[in-house]
């Protein structure tokens, strides 16, 4: 398979490239910022802005699957005027796919988007959201009503509960519904990463939503 992420040279962008060529698929890195990338073997790096129509276009041809990890930054700006770069980005991403027929997108939001709203841990709940991740997550939220209303062939939308930087975990809890569960708490940017790569070929959770945690 020859797969393209977007947002590539984010945290988990870039343990995304390694775990997705680990797996044997061929491998674009699309981001800003590539030239922090180390080159390897079946790695193509491609620079360009997912805001950019004429960029996506030009790195879309002739691949199987796109993994999006992009994501606005958190900061002044964001907390206090909100973003709708996860909206318009995943909008032209959509319009490239399409346009090359590329059959399937892995979208990466956060817990707190969409039906996940009021879930994660106490601090994330009643602090960490309503205090500096309310207007991000609106862009989040938008951003996953982009992708089901897509018309792509295949896609699922995966959220990772509050991040860390800790040690992978294969054995992760999934959640596609919460009642009477214990809440999801947190999950090492490497847990995402390696779940991402294994949803290139993992069809379990397609249309719709699956919340991942430790």
């Amino acid at each position: 398979m020859k797969v393209l992420i977007i947002g590539a040279t984010g945290k988990i962008g870039r343990h995304t490239i390694t775990e997705v060529a680990t797996l044997g698929h061929d491998v674009t890195a699309f981001g800003r910022s590539v030239e922090r990338i180390e080159p390897f073997e079946r790695l193509t790096v491609v620079k360009g802005d997912v805001t950019n129509a004429q960029d996506l276009a030009a790195a879309m041809p002739c691949h199987d699957v796109v993994i999006l990890t992009f994501g606005a930054p958190l900061n002044r700006k964001t907390i206090f005027f909100g973003t709708n770069v996860c909206e318009v980005g995943t909008r032209a991403v959509v319009t490239a796919m399409k346009a090359s027929r590329v059959p399937r997108l892995v979208a990466m939001t956060s817990i707190g988007a969409g039906d996940s709203s009021g879930h994660g841990s106490w601090p994330f709940r009643n602090i960490i959201k309503p205090v500096l991740l309310g207007r991000i997550m609106r862009d989040r939220t938008a951003q996953e009503r982009v992708v089901r209303e897509s018309g792509v062939p295949e896609w699922v939308i995966v959220r990772p509960a509050e991040l860390t930087d800790g040690v992978k975990n294969m054995n992760l809890r999934e959640f596609t519904s919460f009642d009477g569960i214990k809440e999801p708490g947190a999950i090492s940017r490497l847990s995402v990463a390696a779940y991402l790569a294994g949803k290139v070929c993992d069809k379990s959770h397609d249309n719709g939503a699956v919340l991942i945690s430790d």
